[in-house]
């Protein structure tokens, strides 16, 4: 006599359909905004790309399309961008356009900011990337929740913690 398992169970990352043999499951993919870099500034559009990818495809970041954006990297002073040292806007988003402006010196340069709350370059891009992209979603800027608190991505200066401890992601505990 023999049983028949009807349910699906996942563990670990391999789906169990009562067979002995067990498949993976494909992760949540989801699609990234166009980007383009400026004339006039030296990066690699396809390694640009690929960074962003992983920003958008990360668990902790937005997990939702965001094909309908463009991300263009841009000189400081292009579409109302200011360089770090003004302590200005590093990036903008137009949601008329779609589109978020980010500097390359925001791309290429650790700023003092971010160097004083112990951030990366990685987390400097990171940010702003997830920021004006939640700009173009329709999300604002917010405060610090709470005392101790992770400050959300969405914080006007995440690199100004206040009462907030360093976050650069959407979704940082999943």
């Amino acid at each position: 006599m023999g049983v028949v398992v009807a349910s699906l169970w996942t563990l670990a990352g391999f789906a169990w359909n009562g067979a002995l043999s067990a498949a993976p499951q494909q992760p949540v993919r989801y699609a990234p905004p166009a980007v383009e870099i400026d004339t006039g500034v030296d990066l690699d559009l396809a390694e640009v790309a690929v960074e962003v990818d992983w920003m958008v495809n990360d668990p902790r970041g937005w997990r939702v399309d965001l094909d309908q954006f463009t991300l263009r990297i841009v000189e400081p002073g292009i579409g109302g961008t200011t360089s770090m040292d003004s302590k200005g806007h590093i990036g903008m988003a137009y949601d008329a356009e779609d589109l978020a402006l980010i500097t390359e010196e925001a791309w290429t340069v650790l700023g003092p900011r971010f160097a004083a709350v112990g951030g990366t370059l990685q987390d400097q891009r990171t940010w702003i990337v997830l920021h004006e992209l939640g700009h173009l979603l329709g999300h604002p800027h917010v405060d610090c929740p709470a005392a101790g608190q992770m400050a959300p991505v969405m914080r006007g200066a995440n690199f100004e913690l206040g009462d907030c401890t360093y976050n650069v992601w959407p979704h940082p505990m999943s």
